[in-house]
């Protein structure tokens, strides 16, 4: 099953149609939901070792920093990779289900949920960059220190040095969420030019039906200004035949236009037949 969740080439194109749609939709969709679940999980257990605060970051030692910079380098790598696959599934699913509205708007919404988790990432990724430059600068003074340990005046000059660092890594925070931001616009915009797509090819094709009816439409008024000469036994037949075909155009024309089209077929070849000059065939 892993397979069928990869990156669609053209040359699995034709493979793609041989399972019914409803079961391969289900299949994407219950992939991107273990997606998001593993996501948030990791992201859960990457902030637990970020809620301490600034000062408690700075009291812990360099061996202390480093193993915590190698486990989170691996989460936010995990992370990465798992944002990176429900992008690419959430893509295969807009290429061959947005046709279907039902579909097209939950992808939306699976979409909308990744560009959070991407914030999320940006925001996790910034604490462990500020983390090691924490870590490299205090690997510096270590191996260029005279003394076995930072006077008060090493201390400070190391505090401010922070302090700039931390003004730094919130004018990079502000300019990545800028961008986010942006990005969240481009996919709306996506997003909503699907749905205005997918509302314009409805509205014509029930504007092509419409136009088929309206092709019969002098046919049945000059039926109807000679009914007059009709005997009651043909009227009610004519009824009868007209109210079928509407209720076949009204009733399956969510299904298949074709229905539509045979009432139409059908109401073409019996309507001669109840003109007066024409009599049942005996």
């Amino acid at each position: 099953m892993k397979k069928n969740y990869n990156v669609i080439n053209n040359d699995d194109e034709d493979d793609i149609y041989k399972y019914n749609e409803g079961i391969r939709y289900r299949e994407y969709k219950k992939t991107i939901k273990n997606i998001q679940i593993n996501f948030e999980q990791v992201l859960s257990d990457c902030k637990d070792n970020f809620n301490y605060n600034e000062n408690d970051l700075y009291k812990k030692k360099e061996n202390e920093l480093s193993e915590i910079i190698f486990d989170k380098k691996k989460k936010v790598e995990q992370l990465e990779n798992l944002h990176k696959e429900g992008i690419q599934n959430l893509q295969i699913m807009q290429n061959y289900f947005s046709h279907n509205k039902t579909y097209a708007l939950e992808i939306s919404r699976y979409l909308s949920i990744f560009d959070k988790f991407k914030i999320q990432l940006q925001s996790v990724r910034a604490t462990l960059d500020k983390i090691c430059m924490y870590n490299n600068i205090l690997y510096k003074k270590n191996r260029n220190s005279l003394a076995p340990h930072f006077n008060k005046e090493d201390g400070s000059n190391i505090s401010n040095h922070i302090n700039k660092i931390n003004h730094v890594f919130k004018e990079r925070s502000a300019l990545e969420y800028s961008l986010s931001e942006l990005d969240n616009i481009l996919s709306i915009g996506t997003q909503t030019n699907i749905k205005l797509k997918l509302q314009n090819s409805y509205i014509v094709n029930q504007i092509k039906k419409i136009n088929v009816i309206n092709t019969h439409i002098p046919q049945i008024k000059k039926i109807l200004k000679k009914i007059k000469t009709y005997n009651i036994k043909k009227t009610i037949i004519l009824a009868i035949v007209i109210a079928l075909c509407i209720f076949v155009f009204f009733m399956f024309r969510y299904i298949n236009s074709y229905y539509c089209l045979y009432a139409i077929f059908l109401l073409n070849i019996l309507l001669p037949y109840f003109t007066p000059d024409k009599k049942l065939p005996q």
